[in-house]
Order: structure tokens, then C-alpha cells, then sequence
């Protein structure tokens, strides 16, 4: 991280998840992500272990152990530059804009090169897919979010499966 308002995607979206849920421990989040419907976040101990250690070095996030049982939890809040640099990261219209990641585009990109009859079943096989996503989680708008993400995305398949005829 080179400052505090210079965040990553990743390091964002940590202190948006836990700004939403006021606390969280490492494991919920590894866990968020790996319920994600979106393979682009990764859930593995190896990212999200060493992201809580860099977001507290950077005095974004603040941990606390909290014990509820036997064993002691270890809980993340965001600090107030926690705050600030999550508002700075969700107000960046650039990169929010940027066109960024995503694999169906960069295969539509060369739909071209696929026999028509493959590239249907294709398209077709993606809206399978789609139908079966659920939500990460329960939280305000997440389901929302994904819905109408869904929506739009079945309808930019449909108006490609209506160009190959």
C-alpha cells in the first residue's frame, strides 16, 4: 500500500466489508470471499492473513481480542483513517469506471473465432451459470446488487445470442 488513500481493490473492498459489519474477524472475511460469486477475490488464508496485518500496520484497521467462548477471537474495526481512506476508495469514480477485469468480456472480445453453434451453447452455458449464483451474504443490498448485476449481464448474453441468430 503506498499510502493510505491508495488502496487496492482488495484492501477497498476489506475495509468496506468491514465497515458494513462494524467488526469482523480474518476468517469472516477469507470466508466472504470465498463465497463470492466472483472469482476475482480470493479467499485463501495466504491473502487475507497478510492484508489484515498490512491494513493494521497502515492504522486502517484496529484488532481487538474478543472472547465469547474459550477461545479468543481476533476483531477488526476501522479506524478513523480507516474511515477516510474507505470513503476516498469508494468515491473514486476513475477506477470505479475502469473497465478492470472481467473474463466474459475479454471471450466476447473473440466470439469471432468461435463456430457459431459452440458459441451459443457457450453464451448458453453462461446464463446456466448465472441462474445458479446466489449472494454472499444476507447483508442490506448485497442480494440487490447481485440481482441486478444478473439481470443486466442475461440481458447483454441474450442480445449476443440474438446477434449469432
Amino acid at each position: 500500500m503506498s499510502s493510505k488513500t491508495d488502496l487496492t481493490e482488495l484492501e477497498g473492498a476489506t475495509l468496506a466489508l468491514i465497515g458494513r459489519e462494524t467488526s469482523l474477524t480474518a476468517y469472516e472475511i477469507k470466508e466472504w470471499y470465498r463465497r463470492s460469486p466472483s472469482s476475482y477475490w480470493s479467499g485463501s488464508a495466504g491473502a487475507v492473513y497478510p492484508l489484515m496485518k498490512r491494513l493494521e500496520a497502515a492504522d486502517l484497521v484496529r484488532s481487538s481480542e474478543e472472547s465469547t467462548s474459550r477461545r479468543p477471537r481476533r476483531v477488526f474495526r476501522l479506524t478513523s483513517d480507516g474511515e477516510a481512506a474507505l470513503q476516498v476508495w469508494l468515491l473514486d469514480s476513475d477506477r470505479a469506471s475502469d473497465a478492470g477485469h472481467d473474463p466474459l468480456r475479454t471471450r466476447l472480445a473473440f466470439m469471432a473465432q468461435m463456430p457459431p453453434d459452440r458459441a451459443k451453447a457457450f453464451l448458453n452455458e453462461v446464463l446456466t451459470h448465472y441462474t445458479a449464483m446466489a449472494a454472499p451474504s444476507e447483508a442490506p443490498g448485497t442480494v440487490d446488487l447481485l440481482e441486478s448485476w444478473l439481470d443486466a449481464r442475461r440481458a447483454w448474453i441474450r442480445t449476443w445470442l440474438d446477434r449469432i441468430g
